[in-house]
């Protein structure tokens, strides 16, 4: 086996007024191509706590900047995959994390995701500490858009 692939995907909601985060699953898609629910616990192995608190830091941060700048957000879905060499050591990061805004905003509420806000948001993502205590070499591609008509970014 010359690779190791982790595919992950999140989903929260992010409810009126506070918009903090509610009902957060994340889930890893098995050898059998079946979706496991994440619960981290002792008994689950290290190296994927590493990988889940990698997708944690990132929605973490999205979601609090996202916060930050007044978005109505409703909810983030995200997919993320990393890929290993055969030694475990990680060579490449790929995400993206879609937002849904609240419909029952308004529409300067709405307008507050534009491209200025969606590009902040995903450069400060790239703060998230996890993140910048990969090594250099690692390939990281990370992109945030809103969904129905909102604007992307890579991060």
């Amino acid at each position: 086996m010359s690779e190791r692939r982790f595919h992950f995907r999140l989903g929260s909601h992010h409810p009126a007024p506070d918009r903090v985060s509610t009902d957060l699953r994340v889930e890893l898609l098995d050898e059998n191509g079946a979706w496991q629910l994440q619960i981290p616990s002792l008994e689950m192995p290290g190296f994927r706590i590493f990988l889940l608190s990698l997708l944690l830091c990132q929605h973490f941060y999205l979601v609090a900047n996202a916060r930050e700048r007044g978005l109505p957000l409703q909810q983030v879905d995200g997919e993320f995959t990393v890929t290993t060499g055969a030694d475990w050591i990680l060579r490449r990061v790929d995400g993206t994390f879609r937002l849904r805004l609240d419909p029952a905003a308004t529409a300067e509420e709405r307008r507050r995701a534009d491209a200025a806000a969606i590009d902040f948001i995903a450069e400060r993502m790239k703060l998230c500490p996890v993140s910048r205590n990969l090594p250099s070499d690692v390939a990281k591609a990370v992109v945030v858009r809103v969904e129905e008509g909102g604007g992307e970014c890579p991060a």
